[in-house]
């Protein structure tokens, strides 16, 4: 069972969190990727929660000496996803507020969905704005409808700007 607890609800760009939408404007002007309100095809709020209250975090489990010792003042975080029609932005609260995003060619995303909770949200591979490296990791989302159709829309438009390519198989192979 998870430490904590996610709730996912579709809304539009003014309604994000301020400290979230201030990073996301800041975001899109550093990167050029135009006006949010203009761009934005699909907007997401994401809270997790600890189940615990302290000494928990949702990127961070601590033992529950450790926890009861050095109790968090923030057992709530805040997670903004956009999608445009071409990049995948998000940004997320804590101990500070960072806003990240991928441009939809250079990325492959799938849903994640553990076997032992609850917990969902949508894997991405690829290149990320300002790394020259290529990343791996999950944005956790809630189980919510709100949430699937996010994952669906994205991976549409991940499909659409960099589509899968077909390999034929060999003809010793049974290819032709």
């Amino acid at each position: 069972m998870s430490n904590y607890q996610r709730s996912t609800r579709e809304c539009s760009v003014s309604q994000l969190q301020p400290e979230l939408l201030t990073a996301i404007r800041e975001y899109f002007q550093n990167h050029d990727l135009g006006d949010v309100e203009t761009e934005c095809q699909l907007c997401c709020e994401t809270v997790t929660e600890s189940r615990a209250g302290i000494g928990t975090t949702p990127n961070m489990q601590t033992n529950w000496l450790a926890g009861w010792l050095e109790p968090r003042a923030d057992a709530k975080e805040y997670l903004a996803v956009l999608l445009t029609s071409q990049a995948l932005i998000w940004a997320r609260s804590g101990a500070e507020v960072r806003a990240n995003g991928a441009n939809l060619q250079n990325i492959q995303v799938k849903p994640a969905v553990s076997l032992f909770s609850k917990n969902t949200g949508l894997v991405v591979e690829g290149l990320i704005y300002d790394s020259k490296a290529l990343i791996r990791g999950t944005i956790g989302m809630g189980p919510e409808l709100a949430a699937q159709k996010f994952y669906e829309e994205v991976q549409k438009a991940v499909e659409k700007a960099n589509p899968t390519v077909k390999r034929k198989l060999p003809g010793w192979l049974g290819g032709r």
